[in-house]
């Protein structure tokens, strides 16, 4: 059993990791062997470097492209002789960097430790300041020469990669942090938590967390800045807020980031700040004022995401969407327009939205570099697209929607969509098209839009033309990785796509005129890189080439719906592992799959698909979703060999083909086929007896983990007595099955971790929690017959307690000796009067009190010292209201606790 004194010494690298690290970065791809003087020094270095990844990453970046003996031997005996001096090891780094460089590198000593940041903001704010120099011929871009002196750094290990929600950040070193603020000799200064001090007079490049703004309204040098930052490491916008004052005085700031701030609308002083050069904001409630024109300098304009403006989007949907639903839904935080006055801002080449918004460019006549997500809407004025021809620099991703208000080709050719070689995603989308002119037309337009050959992605979306363009006839786009043609209703024959040599996904949706799948669409090619193939509604077309064994031979992906005619299947290989036909019509299916196992460790079959499996084809099988769409003959040995199967899903059992399913999966005289190896059950929108379902469950001992979404036809009232079998289960999820009114069998849960409850309306009562010994995670939410919470006896493994949407809580006195908490969230309990004493809760790190307007004040002993975070919104008016004022009793108790962050959205 580990706890919070266990002390953990990390050891460096082997010494093997350690030459293979500093040979990759002092080496480059060159072989070491041809220079053996210097791999003896390398060797050496190594040894005296002991392990440390960061000092073997510099000193080998150092190194690297230098050959002479003397420069190694130089190091060896001037850097490595003291390997804990790492402050010493990273000054060699630095002093060997050209001058431009060292000041990129000095001006990060703005940002915190453990501080990511976008790369682009940061090339762009070194742009600002006038740290990027344009080369003698003008042939480079300076955001082209910016990001190579960022890539210069970072080949040199001055930052590293973060990858973060499928976005790729960057953060520095803490000793490379140290590092460059003891060199940027007070020309930049960073005011992290805590006391403001007494300020330098002669900084020039100041930042600032969020919450110690107040502190800075006496400071008479904000006149002088030309860098001024607000920093907030939250998800959560800061109610701390940036005074007019303070703005007033920023007479001379080129580079201006509020993002760490919150704002309704653009602070109006903001407009009056001439040398403005850089501005990141997060978006604002009310669109930026046409005022913006004043900043006649800018070059850079940063909109990020705003935490405070998507909540309020989505927080009246909250409720209405709490059934589960399969469908995929994208919570993006809708449209943001630019006024049409940033047209005279004739300096500014880049705008950066985040991609949670789309850009609307409609109206904007000159605006060079765009990044982000950006739409564009053809209104029916006479050439329309024209104001896309001089924005070549646009990147990212661009939608042209409303095309069918294109008035001729002409038109259409002026927007010079070829020369846009930063765009990576384009969708071209015609929402309307009547008659044969519109036909015609459409086939015009759509054939001079030619994208830049660099494209990634294309989706085309309502295209009323009968033939493929010209560019997508050859071999223009062979870079493309995604296409997606969906809703052109007259589009008959597709062109060779097979033959573009990366795609590696394609949808082909609502088409209902394609005729055929055949030698013009496998091309010569046969899609040697496609992976995923989806194709939905097409009526007419049949395969051709279905015997050529040289088509797909890479495809991992296979999804057909209302396809009717596509009764024969190209061979498949063996890289498939996803299998999803939901025709019942197609009954004739043959995927040839005899011939070999499915080796992967994922199948995803619908019901419609299992005659054609056989036992062999699954032998590896780790990973299995079943789709039960209509009654089939479900062989009862597909089970039979799947001794490696971890996961199962089931979606989709009806009344009808219940006892089917449930042969199946129980086998012959109700004998198991189910192998101890199952670890997770999930079970959706699935009809069962309660008999059958129990002995299930029963025949399941190995279980770690149940799932079941959506299962409201179950006439049981209570959960099986069948979970005594579970001894291993470990996590218990069930959503909006309304027929559960207790849960039975939680005494022997002796094993269970995570327990989630989740919009169960005819669930009474929760298990006790002292029945669950292990359990560490418990989410309650949307169950309204629950009057109070489940006893906590001696219970002392909770971590982590959530409870949201239940209206029936007036108190929450069960909480009392839940002490081992970590984390405590209470969320829309309209009826919460009163919290009861956290005294004993000398664990507790974080408190969430979110939408509990009946809720007036905090609990009378206080707030645990241990709390690290306090959220506190939407509760009693009198409450909120001290938090605001910042004064009053409730307020006090908090204000009393060191180092406690209050967030607040």
């Amino acid at each position: 059993m580990l706890d919070s004194r266990s002390l953990f010494t990390l050891q460096g690298l082997e010494r093997d990791d350690s030459w293979l690290l500093f040979r990759r970065c002092a080496f480059g791809s060159s072989k070491p062997e041809g220079y053996p003087e210097l791999k003896r020094l390398g060797y050496q270095i190594v040894q005296k470097l002991k392990g440390s990844p960061l000092a073997l990453k510099v000193i080998g970046g150092h190194l690297n492209g230098k050959y002479s003996d003397a420069e190694w031997e130089d190091v060896l005996q001037k850097y490595v002789l003291n390997p804990n001096d790492i402050l010493t090891i990273l000054r060699l780094s630095y002093d060997s960097l050209p001058k431009h460089l060292e000041q990129c590198f000095v001006y990060y000593s703005l940002f915190q430790k453990g501080y990511r940041i976008d790369s682009n903001r940061l090339i762009w704010m070194w742009i600002a300041q006038g740290l990027v120099h344009p080369e003698g011929n003008n042939s480079r871009r300076l955001e082209d020469i910016g990001r190579s002196y960022f890539n210069d750094l970072l080949v040199r290990s001055f930052f590293q990669v973060l990858c973060c929600g499928g976005q790729t950040y960057y953060t520095m070193h803490d000793s490379m942090n140290d590092l460059a603020l003891h060199v940027s000799h007070g020309e930049c200064f960073r005011i992290d938590h805590g006391s403001i001090g007494v300020l330098p007079h002669h900084i020039t490049h100041l930042s600032v967390s969020a919450e110690q703004l107040g502190d800075l309204v006496k400071y008479d040098g904000l006149g002088r800045l030309r860098t001024f930052i607000i920093l907030n490491d939250s998800w959560f916008c800061s109610k701390d807020s940036l005074s007019h004052d303070i703005l007033d005085k920023l007479k001379c700031v080129r580079v201006l980031d509020v993002s760490g701030c919150c704002f309704g609308s653009l602070p109006e002083a903001v407009n009056h700040l001439r040398h403005l050069r850089y501005l990141a904001i997060r978006r604002t409630y009310s669109p930026l004022p046409t005022t913006i024109s004043r900043l006649h300098h800018l070059q850079s304009l940063f909109v990020l995401y705003h935490s405070c403006y998507s909540a309020r989007i989505s927080c009246s949907n909250e409720r209405t969407h709490l059934k589960y639903s399969r469908r995929e839904v994208k919570n993006t935080g809708g449209h943001f327009s630019l006024p049409e006055s940033i047209s005279r801002l004739i300096n500014l080449v880049h705008v950066d939205v985040e991609k949670a918004y789309t850009l609307m460019l409609s109206g904007i006549r000159q605006l060079l570099c765009v990044e982000g997500s950006v739409e564009f809407l053809v209104d029916k004025e006479e050439q329309s697209l024209v104001r896309l021809k001089d924005l070549n620099q646009i990147g990212g991703e661009l939608s042209v929607r409303f095309l069918e208000n294109v008035k001729s080709s002409e038109d259409a050719a002026k927007s010079r969509l070829d020369l846009k070689e930063h765009i990576s995603k384009l969708e071209l989308q015609w929402e309307s098209c009547d008659g044969a002119h519109d036909m015609d037309k459409g086939f015009e337009v759509l054939d001079v839009l030619k994208p830049h050959r660099h494209l990634h992605e294309l989706t085309i979306s309502g295209y009323p033309g009968v033939k493929s363009p010209s560019w997508l006839e050859s071999d223009w786009l062979r870079r493309l990785k995604l296409i997606c043609v969906r809703d052109c209703n007259r589009w008959e024959v597709l062109p060779p796509l097979g033959d573009l040599p990366f795609l590696s996904t394609l949808e082909v949706r609502r088409m209902e005129e394609i005729k055929a799948l055949g030698q013009e669409f496998f091309g010569h090619a046969g899609f040697p890189s496609l992976q995923t193939l989806l194709l939905e509604r097409l009526p007419k077309p049949e395969w051709c080439l279905v015997d050529d064994d040289k088509v797909l031979q890479n495809l991992r992906h296979l999804s057909v719906a209302g396809c009717p005619r596509l009764r024969a299947y190209p061979t498949h290989p063996c890289t498939l592992r996803h299998i999803a036909v939901l025709d019942k019509e197609v009954i004739n299916i043959k995927l040839q799959m005899d011939s070999f196992e499915l080796s992967r460790s994922f199948c995803h079959v619908v019901s419609t698909s299992f005659h054609v499996l056989r036992s062999h084809h699954l032998v590896s099988i780790e990973y299995m979703d079943i789709y039960v769409t209509s009654l089939v003959q479900m062989p009862t040995t597909v089970f039979h060999n799947m001794k490696s199967l971890k996961k199962l899903k089931i979606f989709g059992i009806d009344k009808q083909n219940a006892f089917l399913v449930i042969t199946t999966l129980l086998g012959e005289n109700e004998c198991p086929v189910l192998t101890l190896s199952l670890k997770d059950l999930v079970l959706m929108d699935c009809y069962l007896q309660p008999s059958s379902f129990s002995k299930l469950l029963n025949n399941l001992s190995s279980l770690e983990r149940i799932c079941l979404f959506d299962c409201g036809s179950l006439e049981i009232t209570g959960l099986p007595v069948s979970l005594h079998h579970l001894r291993m289960l470990k996590q218990l999820n069930i959503s909006n099955c309304h027929w559960i009114s207790s849960i039975e069998g939680s005494e022997s849960l002796l094993s269970l971790e995570v327990m989630k409850i989740f919009c169960c309306y005819g669930l009474k009562s929760v298990p006790y929690l002292d029945d669950m010994p292990c359990l560490q995670k418990l989410e309650l939410l949307g169950c309204p017959q629950v009057m109070q919470l489940p006893k906590a006896g001696h219970q002392t493994t909770l971590k982590e307690l959530e409870v949201r949407f239940f209206d029936g809580l007036s108190s929450l006195r069960q909480l009392c000796d839940l002490v081992s908490l970590v984390k405590l969230s209470i969320v829309d309990c309209s009826n919460l009067l009163w919290l009861p004493d956290l005294d004993g809760f000398y664990s507790l790190r974080c408190l969430s009190i979110d939408q509990c307007p009946r809720l007036m004040s905090l609990p009378r002993s206080g707030l645990p010292v241990s709390l690290e975070t306090f959220f506190l919104s939407g509760c009693h008016q009198a409450l909120e209201e001290q938090f605001q004022r910042k004064e009053g009793p409730d307020y006090n108790k908090f204000a009393a606790l060191p180092g406690c962050k209050w967030e607040n959205h």
